[in-house]
């Protein structure tokens, strides 16, 4: 917490001063202010990134998505390539105390000297990512545990996708944790954000996209999906799944067969599985 009293109170215990003990004491406590978290700069739990390895991931992917950097006092040398990647592309770097950082990244986490506060997630127009004709493309609707939707973003993009489209409603955005979980996949997606996602698909197919819905209890195998026509897939929440209103407005409803008594995977596994089998048949021979 700040100092309780007011400026009016600091003036009557200071009393006068000459020019040059002024420049002092305001250089006195622009010292203590960078050591001091400041209270604008107080993360709100879902920008925060802490601890050696996930702040250098971080840093070393997209060093411009920190807004502030906090550094243990005492570890500046050690620390010093995090805090140069950092500052160079616009960051606030402050120095605090051990206990200090322990404040900001809650008494349970291991910062290990480093705190990370992320500016917003600047989204691409969803408008910009449908002209530019990514196949195949990613939907996500529903998914609210922010560790499947990086786990979605790390299988889409080692399968070779190189957009998605994440609803703006009911689903998580990307946050600290999305990023983590995603290990580095978020950097090298375009993400755009839809409202209606009925009328995102819609603009979609008049794209030239066929929209397929991926849901357990369908007909249609994935195995059996026509892999040379452009698609979008459509992951629906971890529990109820694809939306009958988003269904009603695919092209196709494709299940991934299950071989076992579990009647369905994970949506990150659904995905991984869905999306490798499309770059698998991409890839293969032509029968002759």
């Amino acid at each position: 917490m700040g100092d309780p009293r007011s400026p009016r109170d600091e003036r009557s215990q200071v009393g006068p001063q000459r020019a040059g003990d002024d420049r002092r004491s305001r250089d006195d406590r622009n010292s203590r202010d960078e050591r001091r978290p400041r209270t604008l700069d107080a993360p709100a739990g879902r920008d925060l990134i802490f601890g050696i390895e996930p702040v250098r991931e971080l840093i070393g992917a997209a060093p411009g998505a920190i807004r502030v950097l906090y550094v243990k006092a005492g570890g500046e040398a050690r620390f010093a390539a995090e805090i140069d990647g950092a500052r160079t592309q616009g960051a606030n770097v402050i120095r605090v105390s051990d206990d200090e950082l322990t404040r900001l990244a809650g008494s349970e986490a291991r910062h290990q000297g480093l705190v990370a506060i992320m500016r917003e997630y600047q989204y691409a127009a969803f408008e910009d990512v449908v002209a530019e004709a990514h196949d195949p493309l990613l939907v996500i609707d529903g998914v609210t545990d922010p560790r499947n939707l990086g786990a979605i973003m790390r299988s889409a993009e080692c399968a070779g996708v190189r957009a998605i489209v994440i609803a703006r409603d009911r689903t998580v955005g990307i946050t600290p944790i999305v990023v983590k979980s995603s290990a580095g996949a978020w950097v090298h997606l375009r993400i755009a954000r839809c409202g209606n996602v009925a009328q995102a698909l819609a603009g979609l197919k008049a794209a030239g996209y066929w929209v397929v819905a991926l849901a357990p209890a369908a007909d249609l195998s994935i195995y059996q999906l026509d892999t040379s026509r452009r698609l979008a897939f459509v992951l629906g929440s971890e529990g109820r799944g694809v939306r009958e209103i988003v269904k009603k407005s695919s092209d196709f409803i494709a299940n991934i067969p299950m071989r076992g008594r579990i009647e369905s995977l994970n949506v990150s596994v659904a995905a991984a599985v869905a999306l490798f089998e499309v770059a698998r048949r991409r890839e293969a021979p032509p029968l002759r």
